[in-house]
């Protein structure tokens, strides 16, 4: 895996996101992935073994970038780590707007990829400074 095939995924998975289309940013997960999250009490994983509660997830997640008024996202690669043809881990920063071109939020977080039968996947993620909770708090501006 390259750094041209890494950034032609996101590409892809950004794209999904700004559809906020859930579905089609679960696709690009393995079907057996998770999150790990940086809590306060520490830290958490979230394991899914199935399709259907991670595909669930990202629709959650869509629509709670729609009731933020959540226009688009960008990215950058701040770290990669090709690691043979099947596997890379990928560091990104990311920033999310809004169609006033304001700032709803910006984040790193990190990616195990996984190259399959069905191109390359999500296995785990690291989500260690989207705050979720904080953007749940304010109103679509």
């Amino acid at each position: 895996m390259n750094q041209d095939d890494i950034h032609a995924f996101f590409a892809r998975y950004r794209e999904a996101f700004n559809r906020l289309d859930g579905d089609a940013v679960a696709d690009l997960w393995h079907d057996a992935s998770g999150i790990a999250h940086d809590g306060l009490q520490g830290g958490q994983l979230t394991w899914w073994a199935e399709d259907a509660p991670m595909r669930d997830n990202h629709r959650a997640l869509c629509a709670l970038y729609r009731s933020k008024g959540y226009d688009r996202a960008d990215f950058e690669i701040a770290d990669l780590v090709p690691m043979g043809r099947h596997h890379a881990f990928a560091h990104l920063l990311w920033t999310l707007s809004r169609a006033d071109g304001s700032v709803l939020q910006r984040f790193h977080t990190g990616y195990q990829l996984l190259r399959t039968d069905h191109g390359i996947r999500v296995l785990l993620a690291t989500a260690y400074q989207e705050d979720l909770t904080e953007m749940k708090r304010h109103a679509a501006q």
